[in-house]
């Protein structure tokens, strides 16, 4: 299933999804879920929070996405992905016996997640929401007494509305009656839209800060991942009160263990280094800008490869992550309509002296490897997580 042909059948609407859990009998229909919204930070809190609840020992059942590699990524029980026959198995069974129901692909892997995690007899869900919240396949599952907020930015304004009021309600529409809401510090506005429906529904709100270095190692790199890792210890925290108790020890450990591939990660390529993060948005950018002044040798610039999909906004990503002595290779996204060189000369305040264009990131990276000297600060490949996924595909080819 390409990330394309994922795209380009969106379907948002909670109907279709919750038909076809009736006709697959209402898979975990009485386990308590965890679920992550948010704009930013969703696949790292749910890391968090699984390697946490692994950790402990908990029967856990997880849905995530996108995936970086494989689709199996996206369904898991105890940090074991879904094997490829189960998987084949269940979504088979969806797509052949329950097509009239025309299940969007995202919600017809939400409904083969629900049905395994049943087979597998979990005794908790953690659900990373796909898009918005309000309209969300995870949503369909109705007990979720637990959410988790991650920072709210504005993205994806083709589906959940222009603005930051617009955006954060269609997140926070999935706070109900009796939840406890775990969420990182958001801005004002943002903070005053949860506030505001939790008083409505009657659901009580936690607000996290970011843990210190000094009581918490983590083992995600970035500082804004002390914010994620926040909102994970606060989720766990709060299921002591729908009958789970987590010890200290397993969320010191699990924090200090948490993998997460493709942000903030470097990969080896041909003997040299090269960091890729998922920066696909406005506030990704921002979280990897601020990073960036942890970084060393940097009196030359940094070399970014950049590949950004055509309806991201891509001035304040450019204006973010670009500065003064930077050298910017763009790349298209592979099998994505992407922002080209032309249509960047057209936006207004974006230096385009700096800037070359390839037809393929392969070709960006072969421009490196044919300067005189590998750059002394480590070139950046980021922008879209497909991106990303092919780059590390590529790389893991060339190591065997």
């Amino acid at each position: 299933m390409s990330p394309q042909y994922e795209r380009e059948n969106i379907q948002l609407g909670l109907s279709r999804v919750k038909r076809v859990l009736q006709e697959l009998n209402n898979p975990c229909k009485n386990i308590p879920a965890i679920q992550i919204v948010g704009t930013n930070g969703k696949g790292s809190i749910t890391a968090f929070i699984e390697s946490i609840l692994f950790q402990a020992k908990e029967n856990i059942g997880v849905t995530t996405s996108p995936h970086l590699l494989e689709i199996s990524e996206r369904i898991r029980v105890n940090k074991r992905n879904i094997n490829k026959n189960d998987f084949k198995r269940i979504f088979k069974k969806i797509e052949n016996d329950l097509s009239e129901y025309k299940l969007s692909p995202f919600e017809k892997i939400i409904c083969c997640a629900l049905k395994f995690f049943d087979e597998r007899k979990v005794n908790l869900l953690v659900l990373e929401a796909g898009l918005g919240g309000r309209l969300d396949a995870t949503t369909a599952h109705h007990l979720r007494p637990i959410i988790a907020i991650g920072n709210i930015g504005i993205d994806h304004k083709e589906y959940l509305g222009e603005t930051i009021e617009k955006i954060t309600q269609e997140k926070i529409a999935v706070i109900e009656k009796g939840a406890t809401v775990i969420s990182c510090t958001q801005n004002v506005q943002v903070e005053n839209l949860i506030e505001k429906r939790a008083k409505m529904v009657g659901a009580k709100v936690i607000w996290r800060e970011a843990i210190s270095k000094k009581h918490y190692e983590i083992g995600l790199k970035g500082d804004f991942q002390r914010e994620n890792a926040s909102v994970a210890i606060g989720v766990v925290a709060a299921l002591k009160s729908i009958g789970f108790s987590i010890k200290k020890n397993a969320v010191y450990e699990g924090l200090r263990n948490v993998t997460w591939r493709g942000r903030l990660e470097i990969v080896n390529y041909l003997n040299r280094d090269i960091l890729v993060d998922c920066a696909h948005n406005f506030p990704a950018a921002q979280a990897l800008s601020k990073e960036r002044d942890t970084w060393a040798n940097q009196k030359n610039g940094v070399h970014w490869i950049l590949g950004i999909q055509k309806q991201k906004d891509i001035t304040p990503i450019l204006k973010t992550l670009i500065r003064e002595k930077d050298f910017l290779l763009l790349v298209p996204v592979p099998n994505q309509v992407s922002w080209n060189l032309k249509d960047i000369n057209d936006l207004k305040g974006i230096d385009c002296s700096k800037i070359l264009e390839f037809e393929k990131f392969e070709f960006a990276i072969n421009y490196l490897l044919d300067l005189k000297k590998w750059p002394s600060c480590h070139p950046v490949l980021t922008g879209s997580i497909f991106l990303v996924a092919e780059f590390i595909k590529f790389a893991n080819k060339q190591k065997h």
